[in-house]
């Protein structure tokens, strides 16, 4: 009988560790989330009819609006003229 208990009072222990474990797995993936600025009004290329008012978006916050620049080069949305 103690052998039993014993063993129940371990798997309790591994079953407790991996829901924690768990549970800070999901948390750092809600980190990952919050880091990106959810105050960025969502931008595309197609949104602007020139390169220039394009490229003025994208300087005034580069974090911001990052996947205006898809070559990571500086330029954003090379395809506008």
């Amino acid at each position: 009988m103690e052998k039993r208990i014993k063993y129940t009072g371990i798997f309790i222990a591994i079953v407790l560790l991996r829901l924690a474990i768990s549970c800070s797995e999901s948390s750092d993936s809600a980190d990952v989330t919050s880091n990106t600025n959810s105050n960025c009004p969502t931008k595309t290329c197609g949104d602007f009819s020139s390169h220039a008012a394009a490229q003025s978006t994208y300087d005034s916050n580069k974090s911001c609006y990052k996947n205006l620049d898809s070559d990571g080069d500086g330029i954003a949305c090379e395809n506008l003229k």
